[in-house]
């Protein structure tokens, strides 16, 4: 019989699934979770918000309130993130969830 703790389960779930790190202007460093590691009501908000991100008929802005939800809600703390997402331009925020999505895909079966 196999036996793991609760901590166990989540270190290595966290190992599996590693953050993207990611180093604001002050030197702070945010790390950005999987989804698959987040609460289910943070992993709904990220859901909805890349569906606006890919739509179609989504303007500029609602892709830029989109893709900041989507970085808010995988960042580990979001004390002084939300500073860091206003000084950033739409480019680099896009380039920012492209990197995140990329980095954090479940790792193969």
């Amino acid at each position: 019989m196999s036996n793991i703790s609760f901590d166990d389960l989540m270190t290595e779930v966290e190992e599996s699934y590693k953050a993207v790190e990611f180093t604001g202007p002050d030197g702070t460093v945010y790390n950005l979770r999987a989804v698959l590691v987040l609460p289910r009501h943070e992993r709904k908000a990220v859901t909805d918000a890349v569906a606006t991100v890919n739509a179609e008929d989504s303007d500029a802005d609602a892709q830029e309130d989109a893709i900041d939800a989507v970085l808010l809600a995988v960042v580990d703390h979001t004390d002084g993130f939300q500073d860091v997402l206003d000084a950033l331009p739409l480019g680099a925020k896009a380039k920012l969830l492209q990197v995140w999505s990329e980095a954090t895909q479940a790792p193969e079966a």
